[in-house]
């Protein structure tokens, strides 16, 4: 049977399925109630960039079902803003702009922004120098009153007391990396392995408190060292733990780490080398004690790659790598006891993906892919681990960070 359809006949329906009036009063008003409760409960996302590619700060509204980005508001008077951390009230962010000359200085800044309770937006509250050149992490201590920042050119991390105001007074402690330089490439470096991590220097990485905020952790990727402190809450002052240095195979530069849960679990990535070092971690003496040792990459990967992100999801089951260059992300099961099983591998679908993050509500990951110049999105499945590409793009100029917060 053949039938004809025309493009009036095509219109006509089109009209009809679209039309507001098409709905029964109830139905529309449910409808309209069904959209506000998802603005309501939307997240709320700032994504730092480097600029003149990206624009600055952008903060983005969530949509909880589809997990499309929303602009909200762009905050452009920040340089290279590359690392956003919030305080545990989400009451103002912080950003490190990474250069090297703040206000003619040999240094980069920390800016802190002051959050809108009801809009998310921010409004500029203060600025002060990092402590060194091109900072290249920001944290913030469990207690809210003190931030951390890793000076990536200055090669060391400094301490910074935080006011009444939400704004950083002068650094209370400032601390260099030191030890013996490396070779740029490991041993038993990646075959075809070309990218290679600045081993010139001291180059430190990222700076957090473990959970209970008693101690400190940095890493140095260009002496390859981890180091960690004991923090003096109340002069805001690092002091040597009993084991201050833990090393890592020449070459390998760890970058950046994150805690299990429950706390008792700690993860190293190794940038150069893509693998993921497991510790046992003693929160009584800040005690680091090696289990196990894991690639991100597939087994009979050759070529280039620099990893960039690790994190967990918050019941702790699944952990995530991002592989730039290879332009995926490993994942990963994690065991009773902590160690990793590899489980799969999602591409990102863009170039460069620098950092991950996981929405509060464990529904969706985003990767800021930065020479790909946009956000992608997966859906999480949560008894699995698996990631599904939403189909989403997101573009922003060379995105660098993307940090969360949800409206309560």
């Amino acid at each position: 049977m053949n039938f004809k359809i025309t493009r009036r006949d095509l219109l006509r329906a089109t009209s009809l399925l679209a039309a507001p009036t098409a709905l029964p009063q109830p139905l529309r008003a449910a409808s309209a109630q069904v959209q506000a409760d998802a603005v309501q409960s939307a997240s709320y996302a700032y994504v730092g960039t480097y600029t003149p590619n990206g624009g600055g700060i952008y903060l983005f509204r969530i949509d909880p079902v589809t997990a499309a980005l929303t602009q909200v508001q762009l905050i452009d008077d920040i340089r290279n803003p590359t690392w956003l951390a919030l305080n545990p009230a989400q009451t103002h962010l912080y950003a490190v702009s990474e250069i090297d000359n703040f206000e003619g200085t040999q240094s980069g800044a920390v800016v802190t922004y002051a959050i809108d309770g009801a809009s998310m937006q921010l409004k500029r509250t203060g600025a002060i120098k990092s402590g060194g050149t091109t900072p290249a992490h920001v944290s913030v201590h469990p207690s809210g009153k003190f931030v951390f920042v890793a000076n990536y050119g200055g090669g060391n991390v400094a301490v910074f007391p935080v006011g009444a105001d939400g704004v950083l007074g002068e650094a209370t402690d400032v601390r260099p990396s030191v030890g013996p330089r490396h070779h740029a490439r490991p041993t038993g470096d990646l075959p075809g392995q070309f990218a290679t991590s600045d081993h010139d220097g001291p180059h430190l990485h990222m700076v957090a408190a473990d959970p209970s905020g008693q101690f400190v952790i940095a890493n140095d990727a260009g002496l390859d060292l981890t180091l960690v402190w004991r923090f003096d809450a109340s002069s805001g002052r690092l002091l040597p733990a009993e084991v201050p240095v833990v090393t890592a195979p020449p070459g390998c530069a760890p970058r950046h780490f994150a805690f299990h849960p429950n706390a008792r679990v700690f993860y190293n990535l190794y940038e150069h080398d893509a693998k993921v070092a497991v510790y046992d971690y003693d929160a009584s003496r800040g005690g680091l004690k090696l289990k196990q040792v894991i690639s991100s990459l597939p087994a009979k990967f050759g070529g280039s790659n620099l990893s960039a992100e690790i994190l967990l999801t918050a019941d702790g089951r699944f952990l995530y790598v991002s592989n730039r260059l290879h332009n995926a992300v490993a994942v990963f099961a994690v065991a009773a006891d902590g160690e990793l099983r590899s489980v799969a591998e999602t591409w990102v679908h863009a170039d460069s993906p620098r950092s991950l993050v996981i929405d509060p509500s464990g529904k969706f990951l985003f990767s800021c892919n930065q020479r790909g110049d946009s956000i992608t999105s997966f859906h999480l499945n949560p008894l699995t681990g698996a990631l599904a590409f939403t189909g989403r793009f997101e573009a922003v100029g060379s995105p660098a960070v993307m940090t969360i917060l949800k409206r309560a």
